[in-house]
């Protein structure tokens, strides 16, 4: 009788230390395969919350390991792809450099989001995300990423300048037909000063960072084909259409002459002495810029007030401003693209979302979230909270995905479009002569982007 109970005890743990070790072994072999890469950039507002939001991920879901990659921006795109290359790549990453998801998705880098959010639908809530955002990371009608924060294109301006003036501010209102390009320059007139007298201008009245793509939509143009946009490389610019090639030569012409005709921008060389000093805005020294809304992100001067309006009419009836969607994209050799998607769900929660908006100055692409936004922003601002929503509803309504992001070896051509305009912007040649030559020299660039892809 002994003997047997002796017997069952030794069964019993036996049994007991056989299933320790297996679990022991099966946690060990599930945490070794759900370890999940994410590679991001050294930006010095992103890291340090992206490190909170992985130290909560991680202690929320134990058979999962995110671990990020932080390099330098300048090294963000040879990283990528280095490790592509290599068989190795990061199972999350994004465009967080030149590279935009369109890239990525025609050399067959990313993973088709569809299935997953379908599946988590009730979690995801796709529909509360703004249908640009969600447009801005579509390819081919397949979703390739999953947006996590947004920049949107506005005026910002120097509310106390203004008022030094004497002279209203902006509109919030993008559909206000009386707010024209003409006006805003008007405007920009009398904010542009000589204040100490030496006869060279002190301040500033308008600055407009848009690039040549958004420069053709404002004036009722465009420089590639609509299928361009859906991730079809182009084959050549569309400035051969006479809509086209006329909308950007008389936005060029508009551009020059905020500098030498209406004096109201500075020349290249003073906006650099200018951005020695920081961002221009802040600087004090200009009275409005058109941009992202990067203009006001990080610490502003508290001794100035500040506001945002609406984008004006160039032309009547032509409202496009540009969207700057940051989708969350995963690698499609991933090992684990289920634990990747489960990160990618956690960062873009409505609760990781609040946590990225109070931390760094970015706006969700949750549309429930923009009173979150407001009410973070409105106490530097002029604008009421009504007035912030409108002009927020215009600039997520009348846009359009970044051609950074949308077309296909855009940094390429971008690179030889800035070029060949830079004597344009000096006062050196004219505005035909420049624009004629540029077209040749993108155009070659696009028949090289071409070279080694195989084009669907």
């Amino acid at each position: 009788m002994v003997r047997r109970f002796r017997g069952m005890c030794f069964l019993v743990v036996l049994v007991i230390a056989s299933v320790i070790l297996s679990s022991l072994v099966t946690s060990l072999s599930y945490a070794e395969k759900a370890k999940v890469t994410i590679l991001w950039r050294d930006d010095p507002d992103e890291v340090p919350v992206l490190d909170e939001i992985i130290k909560d991920f991680n202690s929320t879901h134990p058979n999962i390991t995110v671990e990020a990659i932080v390099v330098p921006y300048d090294e963000y795109d040879p990283k990528l792809f280095s490790m592509w290359a290599a068989g190795t790549p990061p199972d999350i990453f994004w465009c967080a450099a030149e590279s935009g998801y369109v890239d990525h998705a025609i050399r067959d880098m990313n993973f088709t989001l569809d299935t997953l959010v379908n599946r988590d639908k009730n979690v995801i809530n796709i529909k509360d995300f703004y249908p640009a955002a969600i447009e801005g990371a579509t390819f081919r009608g397949d979703l390739k990423g999953l947006p996590f924060a947004q920049a949107y294109t506005a005026i910002f301006y120097n509310a106390t300048l203004f008022d030094d003036a004497g002279i209203k501010y902006p509109t919030t209102n993008w559909t206000d037909k009386n707010w024209t390009w003409d006006k805003l320059v008007g405007i920009a007139k009398k904010l542009t000063k000589d204040i100490n007298g030496d006869g060279k201008i002190d301040q500033y009245g308008l600055l407009d960072t848009r690039d040549l793509f958004e420069m053709a939509w404002a004036w009722g143009g465009d420089m590639f084909d609509p299928n361009v946009y859906k991730g079809y490389p182009p084959e050549k610019l569309t400035l051969d259409k006479p809509k086209n090639y006329n909308a950007l030569l008389t936005a060029l012409q508009k551009r020059v002459d905020l500098v030498y005709k209406d004096k109201v921008s500075p020349t290249p060389a003073t906006q650099q002495v200018i951005e020695q000093m920081g961002p221009p805005l802040k600087t004090g020294r200009l009275g409005m810029v058109i941009s992202g809304d990067w203009s006001i992100w990080g610490a502003m001067p508290k001794n100035y007030k500040w506001g945002i309006g609406a984008v004006p009419y160039s032309v009547p009836n032509v409202k496009k401003v540009c969207l700057y969607t940051d989708p969350l994209e995963i690698a499609r050799t991933s090992k684990h693209p289920n634990e990747a998607w489960e990160f990618i769900k956690y960062l873009a929660s409505p609760s990781a979302q609040k946590k990225l908006m109070e931390k760094t100055s970015r706006i969700s692409s949750r549309q429930s979230l923009r009173k979150n936004y407001i009410e973070k922003i409105s106490p530097l601002m002029v604008n009421t909270k009504q007035g912030l929503d409108q002009v927020l509803s215009g600039a997520f309504k009348y846009c359009q995905e970044d051609a950074e992001h949308t077309v296909f070896g855009f940094y390429k051509l971008q690179s030889v479009w800035t070029s060949e305009t830079d004597p344009l912007w000096l006062g050196k040649k004219g505005v035909k002569e420049v624009l004629d030559t540029m077209i040749v020299k993108v155009n070659q660039a696009i028949e090289e982007n071409l070279k080694g892809i195989v084009v669907k």
